[in-house]
């Protein structure tokens, strides 16, 4: 296994500064031929999830797919889930609405569904830039002992869960101010 953080000469760490990672990758492709590897090494570098996966397994760690959604994200994955779904029911109707009547009567709903997926969004951040900060904060000492992995694996589930439910909320958001 490539070690993208050796590859991109950046130290073994949980957090990496944005800036920095890609000041180091320009100027490496500029001082050689740019290849698909180092390409990849920047883009798993530059994702918090993909790092924090690419760190652990590099450490002898592999998580596992289908691992339980940590506590302190449970209660948004649930809530989440309720409102895209709502989100795609409503689409649906409209996608299905045969005239202008039709999709008037739908617009009352359109708006609730907005503001849900506002506030969402927002909670969604919230505990996104939190567990963040959690990450900046044991990256302060980090020394890669079991205490730390134990909590860098907390980490990587809770951003795991986060960023695909922050992605799907931004299509959601999307997709109603389209329709």
């Amino acid at each position: 296994m490539t070690d993208y953080f050796a590859l991109l000469g950046a130290a073994r760490r949980p957090w990496l500064e944005p800036e920095q990672l890609k000041e180091q990758y320009f100027n490496m492709n500029r001082a050689e031929e740019p290849s698909a590897e180092l390409n990849e090494a920047f883009r798993v570098l530059c994702d918090p999830k993909l790092r924090l996966q690419h760190l652990l397994k590099l450490e002898g760690i592999e998580l596992p797919a289908g691992r339980p959604v940590p506590a302190k994200v449970a209660e948004l994955f649930w809530q989440a889930g309720a409102v895209l779904r709502e989100t795609e029911a409503w689409l649906r109707q409209n996608s299905e609405a045969t005239g202008n009547l039709a999709r008037a009567m739908l617009h009352p709903t359109r708006a609730q569904l907005e503001e849900k997926l506002g506030k969402l969004d927002d909670a969604l951040h919230a505990v996104y830039e939190s567990e963040m900060a959690a990450l900046r904060r044991l990256d302060a000492g980090w020394r890669a002992e079991p205490n730390e992995l134990a909590e860098l694996i907390e980490l990587a589930d809770s951003i795991s869960y986060l960023t695909p439910l922050l992605e799907r909320t931004k299509e959601g958001r999307f997709r109603l101010s389209a329709a």
